[in-house]
C-alpha cells in the first residue's frame, strides 16, 4: 500500500473514533428521565453529570496535550479510553450519586483525549491543502455523534431503561479503543505534512519548558474566542427548545424538529468550513466574517416571531454558520503551535477554550434568564459573540498572518 493511500486509514479512524467516544457525552439527556425515576437523581445531580464529564475532558486535555507531544497520541488516547470504558462499566453498578458522578468523570478521559489527538494527526498525514473533508468532518463529530444517540435513544429507552444507555456509551467507547489501538499512528518523521506550517518554525522546543508550548499566543487567543463563540452556541442548543416551546408556545415537537434542523445545519456547516477553509489564504478574515454571522443571528434568535417555517429556515442558516466555528479552531490548531513537537500542547489549549465555554456560558445565559429574560440572554449570546470578532480581527488575524510572513521569509 502506497504512502499516500494509506494515510486514510489514522485519520480516519480517529476521527470515527471521536464520534463513538462522544456517545459517552450525549447519553445522558436521554437517561435522565429514567434515571431521576429509578435511582431518584435530583435536577442537580443531572447537571453535574455533564459537569463532571467536562471538567475530566478538560483536564485531560491540558495533561494529555503534553503527553501525546512526548509518548505519542496512539498510546496516550488508548489508555485514556481504557479509563472511560472501566469508568461505564462501574457507573453500571455504582449508582449512588457519588459514584455516578465518579464513574461520569472517568468516562469523561477518554472524550478529552480524543478531542485533543484529531486535529494533530490529520495535521501529521496530510498537507494543509488536502485537509479540507477531514478538518471539516472533524468539526462536526460531536454534532454527529449527538443525532446518532438521539435517534438510538427512542427504541432503547422505549425496550428498557437507563442502563441501555449506557451500554450503547460502552459499545462505543470501546469500538473507539478498538480503532485507536489497531489503526491510529503517526507517520516517520520523514513524513509528516506538519514539520514545516507552526507558527514557531523549526524552533526547538525541547530547550523550553513544558508551558511553552501551552503559552502560544496564538493558541490562546483560538482558547477564548472558542469559549465565547462555542459556549454562546452551547447556549443556542441548551435553550432554543425552551424558548420556542414554553415562551412562544410551540408544540414539543415542532420544537424539537427546530433544533434538530439547528443540528443538521451545524453538520453541514462543519463539513463545507473544511472544504472552504483549506483553499483560503486568509483564513484569520474567513473565521472572522463567520463569527460576525454568527452573533448577529444570535442577536437576533430570541427575538425571532416569524412563524415556524421562517424559523426553520433561520434555525438552518445559523445552525451552518455556528457549526463551522469549530471546523476553524481545530483546524488552524497545528498551524498556531509554536513548533511541531508541541501540537499537542496547543490543540489542548484549544479544547480547553471550548470546554470552558460549555461549562461556564449556558449557566451564565441561565441566570440572565431567570432575572431579565431572553432579550436581554440574546444580546449576551451576541455581544460574547461580538467580543470573539473583535479578538479574530485586532489580535489574532494580524498575528497569524505576521507569523505566516515570517515562515515563509
Amino acid at each position: 500500500m502506497s504512502k499516500k493511500s494509506r494515510a486514510w486509514i489514522p485519520v480516519w479512524a480517529i476521527i470515527i473514533a471521536s464520534v463513538f467516544i462522544a456517545f459517552e457525552y450525549g447519553k445522558v439527556p436521554p437517561a435522565a428521565p429514567n434515571m431521576m425515576e429509578v435511582l431518584g437523581i435530583s435536577y442537580t445531580t443531572q447537571g453535574l453529570m455533564m459537569t463532571m464529564f467536562s471538567i475530566a475532558a478538560v483536564v485531560m486535555a491540558l495533561f494529555g496535550g503534553a503527553l501525546m507531544d512526548r509518548f505519542g497520541a496512539r498510546k496516550v488516547v488508548s489508555i485514556a479510553l481504557i479509563v472511560s470504558i472501566v469508568g461505564n462499566i462501574a457507573g453500571l453498578f455504582w449508582t449512588s450519586d457519588v459514584g455516578i458522578l465518579v464513574t461520569r468523570a472517568l468516562e469523561g478521559c477518554g472524550y478529552g483525549a480524543a478531542m485533543t489527538a484529531g486535529p494533530g494527526i490529520i495535521a501529521m498525514w496530510y498537507e494543509p491543502k488536502k485537509r479540507g473533508l477531514a478538518n471539516g468532518v472533524w468539526g462536526a463529530n460531536v454534532g454527529f455523534a449527538m443525532m446518532i444517540v438521539t435517534l438510538s435513544a427512542t427504541p432503547i429507552m422505549e425496550n428498557g431503561n437507563w442502563t441501555g444507555m449506557w451500554v450503547f456509551g460502552l459499545v462505543g467507547a470501546v469500538l473507539a479503543f478498538l480503532l485507536v489501538i489497531v489503526c491510529v499512528k503517526a507517520p516517520a518523521e520523514s513524513e509528516r505534512k506538519d514539520l514545516e506550517e507552526s507558527a514557531g518554525g523549526k524552533e526547538d522546543s525541547e530547550k523550553h519548558g513544558v508551558l511553552w508550548g501551552y503559552l502560544a499566543p496564538l493558541s490562546l487567543l483560538s482558547a477564548v474566542m472558542f469559549f465565547l463563540v462555542g459556549g454562546s452556541t452551547d447556549a443556542f442548543n441548551a435553550f432554543t427548545i425552551p424558548f420556542l416551546n414554553v415562551e412562544n408556545g410551540w408544540s414539543e415537537g415542532a420544537a424539537n424538529l427546530c433544533a434538530t434542523i439547528a443540528a443538521a445545519g451545524m453538520l453541514v456547516g462543519g463539513t463545507a468550513m473544511g472544504l472552504v477553509l483549506a483553499r483560503t489564504k486568509d483564513k484569520g478574515m474567513l473565521l472572522f466574517v463567520d463569527m460576525l454571522v454568527c452573533a448577529i443571528g444570535l442577536f437576533l434568535w430570541f427575538n425571532l416571531d416569524i412563524g415556524v417555517v421562517g424559523t426553520y429556515v433561520v434555525a438552518f442558516v445559523l445552525g451552518c454558520f455556528l457549526g463551522a466555528a469549530p471546523t476553524v479552531f481545530f483546524a488552524m490548531a497545528p498551524e498556531v503551535a509554536r513548533s511541531p513537537k508541541t501540537v499537542g500542547a496547543a490543540t489542548a489549549v484549544v479544547v480547553l477554550g471550548q470546554n470552558g465555554g460549555t461549562l461556564a456560558v449556558p449557566a451564565i445565559v441561565g441566570m440572565i434568564l431567570d432575572s431579565a429574560g431572553y432579550g436581554a440572554a440574546a444580546i449576551a449570546i451576541g455581544a460574547l459573540s461580538l467580543a470573539a470578532c473583535a479578538i479574530c480581527l485586532f489580535a489574532f488575524r494580524r498575528i497569524y498572518n505576521k507569523s505566516n510572513r515570517s515562515t515563509l521569509e
